[in-house]
Formats: C-alpha cells, structure tokens, sequence
C-alpha cells in the first residue's frame, strides 16, 4: 500500500472517530453526566492509558528536561483542560454541529495571530478566510431563530474552545519541535487532568455513574482520544501539513451526520451554509502560502 494512502486512510479515520466522539458525549450529557465529570475522567484515563503505552514503547521519551516542567504545566492547564471543556460544555448547551464548527474557527485566530503578532503579511486570502469564518459563524449562531434565541453560554463557550485549540496548537510548537508528538501529548493530557483534579477533586455522586457510563467514558478516552491522535500523526508522517489539515476538515462533517443518525439533531439551511464557509476558510488558512505568491511568503 502506497505511504499516502496510508496517510489519506490515517487521517479521514481519526476524523471519523473524532466526528463520532462528539455524539457519544452528547448522550451522556442527555443521560445526566456533568461535562466537568466527563472531561475530568477524559483527561485521566487517557493520560494513564498514553503514559502505559509509551512506557512499554520507549521509556525515554517520558523523560523531559527539568526547565521545561512549567512550559507543559502552562500547556496542559491553561490550554488542555480548558479547551476539552470548553468543547463539552458547548456540546451540553447547544447541539454537536454547533459545537464542533466553532471549534473550527481556531485555525482563522492562528491566521490572525500569525498577522497581529508574527508578523505575517496580510493578504486578500487571508482577509477573505477571516470574513467568511465571521459570517460562516454569525449563520450557525442565527439557526436557532434570531438573536432572542441564542445561548449566548453556549455561544462565549463554542468560541472559548477555538480560542484555546488555537492556544494549544501555537503555544504548543515547542513542544512538538523540541520532543516527540507522544511525550508532548503524556504531558499536556496529564497536567490537563491534574488542573481538573485539583479544582473538582471528589469523585462523583454515589450512584450516578453506571456501567453503561463507564463504557461510555473508555470509549471517549480509546477510540475519541488516544486512537485518533495516533491517527493522526500517522497520517502527518505520510502527508504534507496541508493536506493532513484539509482532511481533517471531515470531522464537522460526520459530526453532523452521526448526531442527525444518532441523535436526531437537525440542521437547519443557516447552519449548513454556515458550517460550509467556516471549512471554506479553513482551507484557505490552510493553504496559504502553499501556491506561488510574490506578495506573501509563508512562514
């Protein structure tokens, strides 16, 4: 089998799993479950389960330089645990669509903060990316039926969770740069977990947790959250950055479609036209530079 097929294969299966992820969060949260217990018990188990298998993989990669403790403490709290919560609480409060396409304007607040704050030149594509997500996310927000309807918690929440993915992916090229994709994610997951630790350290409720949650939540941490990262960084071994991101571009999709299967979450024509510009400009961020362009050098 050709390296990018493999890749290709990589890729569109983590997204699937991701896709599908959201949904089974959505059931639990029907089913009572607190999204602070769930990203509590996410973090945890995948951290446990990522630091189990690198350890019988390669020991080494765990071990870190002692200065760098506080980069991945600043990694794993301030952008880790509150971007896996800022994306369930917006699943609780909205519906699954709405959720994972305002997570997906992070790669336009990348693209602005490459122009603000490195520097970059500012370009028609990049004007053009920035407008289309503002309007892409104006169309999901207005599907509920004007501004009286809007969640606005769930609205600051969705935008949140772009916020500190766009945090984790540029403050966390340092990591990726200086050690490998697995001890960057042992360490942001488990700091991650220990930030939710020390602010919810009971538990839970006795008696509010069944079997069926539990296998609901193994399944979050395996096939929502340590599978598709392997996933996905296979698939980055094969393939270009490019087109690893533009791929990836799936998950909303199947979101979707696995919550109207599963869940029967409608979307409405504003929400689909929506979620179509915001992928459009997701594109486009991801393919800038990428073509000959005297006036901008990607950087």
């Amino acid at each position: 089998m050709r390296k990018e097929t493999v890749g290709v294969s990589a890729v569109i299966a983590a997204a699937f799993l991701w896709g599908v992820g959201g949904s089974v969060a959505k059931f639990l949260f029907n089913q009572s479950v607190s999204p602070f217990l769930l990203v509590k018990v996410r973090l945890t188990l995948s951290f446990l389960l990522l630091l189990a298998g690198v350890f019988c993989y390669n020991r080494h990669l765990l071990v870190i330089r002692r200065r760098d403790i506080p980069y991945f403490a600043v990694l794993g709290m301030g952008g880790m645990a509150f971007m896996q919560f800022s994306y369930f609480f917006t699943i609780s409060l909205t519906n699954v669509a709405t959720a994972v396409f305002l997570q997906y304007l992070s790669p336009v607040l990348m693209a602005a903060y490459a122009v603000l704050w490195e520097k970059e030149k500012f370009t028609f594509r990049s004007a053009g990316a920035v407008a289309l997500a503002m309007l892409g996310g104006l169309f999901i927000l207005l599907n509920s039926g004007g501004v009286a309807g809007l969640n606005w918690m769930g609205i600051i929440s969705g935008v949140s969770s772009a916020f500190f993915m766009a945090f984790c992916t540029i403050y966390g090229r340092r990591a990726v740069r200086s050690y490998h994709p697995l001890t960057a994610a042992v360490y942001s997951f488990g700091f991650g977990a220990l930030a939710w630790w020390m602010m919810l350290p009971e538990l839970w409720e006795a008696g509010s947790i069944t079997a069926e949650h539990w296998y609901m939540f193994w399944y979050v941490a395996v096939f929502s959250t340590v599978l598709p990262f392997l996933l996905y960084f296979t698939g980055m071994r094969y393939l270009p950055p490019t087109s690893v991101g533009i791929i990836a571009c799936l998950e909303p999709v199947i979101a979707a479609a696995v919550a109207y299967a599963a869940l029967d979450e409608k979307m409405g024509v504003l929400q689909m036209l929506g979620g179509l510009l915001v992928l459009t400009a997701v594109v486009i961020v991801q393919t800038q530079g990428k073509q000959p362009d005297k006036k901008h050098e990607s950087g």
